[in-house]
């Protein structure tokens, strides 16, 4: 991961990054005494009991001496001196989530365990710690909540205007906030998929559920989004040996259904284009997106290479991420040796950056709610990102974010040094300017949008802003001619 502004690397930290082994794990029918003895054999300090393989209990240094010391009774059990339930976190958690629970609840440690609930570490509030995250704490009080309280997904989502608002005053990396608040949208994702199994797990569709994988596409698996994205998201599950196909579908149906309609909820809207796990298209196991996959690119058309366009861009946001990666690398070999780029760029050839022939800024004609208004996105940040992308395919540079894929670029001769910064700070600026505009607006009580008034920009940024469309343009046209070498 590149070096982040430190406001940002605050909430990005994982906590498999802190996790301790400082505890052992025991059955709960042990012996009190004996768990005792081993505790202290192995210089251990906590004591975490499992009950059919699952986190049971906890017993703490303070329990032992509150507790335990004068008991001299060897027929005690462990499980007559835990505390249960366990408050825990998730190895896939931020940091700042433990630290906030570990306030809420005035816990000095909390176990942390994987999404099979098997323990994977401890996590220790100590002074350095708390030292790290000390500056941000009422922040990250207002994004803690139970592990299946919806309201807390709602918000976090509200809370992240307000990191936004308050990092762009900082002057922090346009492109690292939107890293940050990518990741706050994987938080809400984890979370919501978790509820939503709860839920599902109760009906009793199947008996044994497949290992799967949740996607999320676009901008959001570029790590690269703005405030309030739609859903633009799928499932890959293993084929199941035991269950009936139709019935491990339909799981994974009502599954989607549930943890959609939270994301929904929280802010990240509904798909209009229904480019979600609900869809069919979009949830399938391994093979069958793999089939699906290379019926995309061996019957061209247009809609088909958009949802192959679409699909590339994407990452695991839950479950077992090398699902993802073994579709990630068969997509990757399609593309790269069925040589099918000329047809993926001719999809994105008409979108160019927006700027009129006598280098004017092409504003919205049709759209009347956006009439005289400059898309951002979808004529500054889309075309740059295309076409880094489609030189990315080109050289066989499987990279999730844009700036990795023109790091990569520059490393193999495709760009100089010169034009590499040029592009990386194209694209921070034209994040810049749309993160502005969408705080802006939350704060004044309009809708968040792509589109901006280029009458409210500085005479600066009006400038540079014209200049780096035009370069995009540019890009476009080499990015053409590049292609055409092999393709054309």
């Amino acid at each position: 991961m590149p070096t982040r502004s430190n406001s940002v690397e605050l909430f990005i930290k994982k906590i498999s990054d802190y996790m301790s082994a400082d505890y052992i794990y025991v059955d709960v029918n042990a012996s009190i005494s004996e768990t005792i003895k081993d505790l202290q054999q192995q210089k251990k300090s906590t004591i975490l009991i499992k009950k059919d393989n699952k986190l049971a209990g906890i017993i703490t240094e303070q329990d032992i001496v509150r507790k335990v010391t004068f008991i001299s009774d060897s027929s005690k059990k462990v499980s007559d001196f835990m505390t249960s339930p366990v408050i825990f976190v998730y190895e896939d958690d931020l940091l700042f989530h433990a630290v906030g629970k570990m306030r809420k609840n005035n816990l000095r440690h909390l176990p942390v365990i994987n999404m099979n609930s098997e323990v994977v570490g401890i996590i220790y509030a100590d002074k350095a710690l708390a030292a790290e995250l000390g500056a941000v704490t009422q922040e990250i009080d207002k994004m803690t909540f139970d592990e299946y309280d919806e309201r807390g997904l709602v918000q976090i989502k509200k809370q992240q205007v307000h990191l936004a608002a308050r990092l762009l005053d900082e002057k922090t990396s346009s492109n690292d906030i939107s890293y940050l608040l990518s990741f706050l949208n994987n938080v809400i994702y984890r979370r919501s998929i978790r509820i939503a199994e709860k839920k599902i797990n109760q009906k009793n569709i199947i008996k044994q559920i497949p290992n799967f994988s949740v996607l999320v596409m676009g901008s959001g698996g570029r790590m690269e989004s703005f405030l309030q994205p739609d859903q633009d998201n799928g499932i890959i599950y293993e084929a199941s040996k035991t269950e009936d196909p139709k019935k491990v579908d339909l799981y994974f149906e009502e599954l989607a259904k549930e943890f959609t309609k939270s994301l929904d909820t929280a802010g990240i809207t509904f798909c209009k284009g229904n480019l979600m796990a609900t869809n069919p298209m979009w949830r399938k196991s391994l093979p069958e997106w793999k089939e699906q996959v290379q019926d995309w690119i061996t019957n061209f058309n247009e809609q088909n290479l958009i949802y192959v366009d679409m699909l590339y861009d994407f990452r695991s946001v839950y479950g077992k991420p090398e699902l993802a990666d073994d579709l990630r690398n068969f997509i990757f070999d399609k593309l790269v040796n069925n040589k099918i780029l000329k047809f993926l760029f001719k999809n994105e050839e008409g979108r160019r950056a927006g700027l009129t022939f006598f280098g004017g800024f092409k504003l919205e004609k049709n759209d009347k709610e956006n009439k005289g208004l400059l898309n951002l996105k979808g004529a500054g940040t889309l075309p740059l990102v295309e076409s880094v992308r489609i030189y990315s395919i080109k050289h066989r540079i499987n990279k999730n974010t844009t700036a990795a894929r023109i790091e990569e670029l520059t490393k193999k001769n495709v760009f100089t040094n010169d034009e590499a910064d040029f592009f990386q700070n194209a694209h921070r600026f034209l994040t810049y300017i749309l993160l502005k505009d969408q705080v802006a607006s939350v704060q004044e009580g309009k809708p968040v949008k792509s589109f901006i008034d280029p009458k409210k920009l500085l005479e600066r940024e009006k400038d540079l802003l014209k200049m780096y469309l035009k370069k995009i343009n540019e890009l476009k046209i080499r990015a053409r001619g590049d292609i055409s070498e092999e393709y054309f």
